[in-house]
């Protein structure tokens, strides 16, 4: 549910439309009474909010009821707990799911963010009813601002795994995007991480994954809390998202990956699953909404087993990360091949006969097949 909660809490307050937000983390500081004093509001947010949830969760969109004289908590409380409920009904719409009523909510309450001006830190976040709380910035918040975006006053304080933090929103402009014939495809894999139709190939998954489970091993056998084995994928996806995006706004070109709907119904398979494919996709959509690039998602199937010189596709082609085409002999890494076919796709340049090139049987294939006791069925 915080995934939810914050969608529908605090970033719903400041949507706009031809605008996205981005959300980025800052660690508070202060002293122990200062600390104790916010935890002590933000259970008392977290009262109000499960009181107001739990009341108005059979009622309809249009439940109103007067927080006068309550204070500041209720009142954001109770429109925090009206966007909770109205995304979860939204969201079982559309996706045909019951929405249930929440089992459990996070620790956290809406702040107020005032830049410093007369100390060395950089900002000042103010929890309702109670003290300011110093934060620090970090290089991609100053990179973000960079880029264009606008700071929005109004933040989350939460509580992390070792500190209270602030979660501060950037608001961008939607630069509207300039579709382009020309199209970067990608491709994201184990053995490559993410490789790209124009040779690009990253660096293997296999030693982050290992590196990481051996850490979460560590942590576990000591007691500690367990961490995820995702967060070092993550950040390198992160990275060769924002560069994939990059080099389509240089180049003036279209970006091309695999379809987010078609990786959300595959199995996962060896020590990676569609997650990874999910989190670049995603991550590429938001990019280029800011950066104005066009991103087309294309169905994946057959991208690794088709020959881009002579489309012949057969899943001999393939061996590892070694691509040698049967019939032309051409030669090349596969996920490269993979890359520059989901690029075709994009391009309307692919074979549309799909399944007859992959040596499936067709209905009138299967008409010339011999009988065992001879003549044609």
């Amino acid at each position: 549910m915080p995934g939810v909660i914050l969608r529908c809490g605090t970033s719903a307050k400041i949507m706009r439309k031809n605008k996205t937000i981005r959300c980025y983390t800052l660690r508070l500081y202060g002293n122990p009474g200062k600390i104790c004093t916010v935890l002590a509001l933000m259970i008392e947010y977290r009262a109000w909010l499960w009181d107001y949830v739990t009341r108005y969760f059979s009622k309809g969109e249009d439940a109103t009821e007067s927080t006068r004289g309550r204070g500041w908590l209720a009142n954001q409380a109770f429109h925090r707990a009206r966007g909770l409920l109205k995304a979860g009904r939204n969201s079982g719409i559309e996706t045909g799911n019951q929405f249930n009523r929440p089992q459990s909510l996070p620790l956290l309450c809406d702040g107020t963010l005032e830049q410093n001006k007369s100390s060395t830190w950089d900002y000042w976040v103010k929890v309702p009813n109670g003290p300011r709380l110093p934060a620090q910035t970090h290089r991609a918040l100053k990179n973000a601002m960079r880029r264009g975006g606008k700071l929005v006053k109004t933040c989350e304080v939460r509580q992390g795994k070792k500190a209270l933090v602030a979660r501060v929103f950037v608001e961008f402009e939607k630069t509207a995007p300039t579709p382009s014939r020309d199209y970067l495809g990608v491709d994201v894999g184990v053995n490559a991480g993410v490789a790209r139709s124009d040779g690009r190939i990253g660096k293997d998954l296999h030693p982050v994954l290992a590196r990481n489970r051996q850490k979460r091993d560590e942590q576990r056998r000591q007691g500690h809390v367990k961490s995820s084995s995702r967060s070092a994928c993550k950040q390198y996806l992160d990275h060769e998202a924002r560069q994939a995006v990059n080099v389509c706004q240089r180049a003036g070109k279209s970006l091309a990956v695999e379809s987010l709907k078609t990786l959300s119904h595959l199995k996962t398979r060896g020590s990676i699953g569609a997650w990874a494919r999910q989190h670049f996709a995603k991550r590429c959509v938001d990019l280029a909404e800011i950066q104005g690039v066009t991103v087309v998602q294309e169905w994946p199937a057959y991208t690794s087993q088709t020959c881009p010189r002579c489309d012949f596709c057969h899943a001999g082609n393939r061996r590892g990360t070694h691509f040698a085409c049967l019939r032309c002999g051409y030669v090349a890494h596969a996920d490269v091949v993979g890359a520059r076919n989901v690029a075709r796709k994009a391009a309307g340049t692919f074979p549309r006969r799909e399944r007859e090139k992959a040596g499936i049987q067709t209905r009138d294939s299967l008409l010339n097949v011999p009988v065992l006791g001879g003549g044609v069925s």
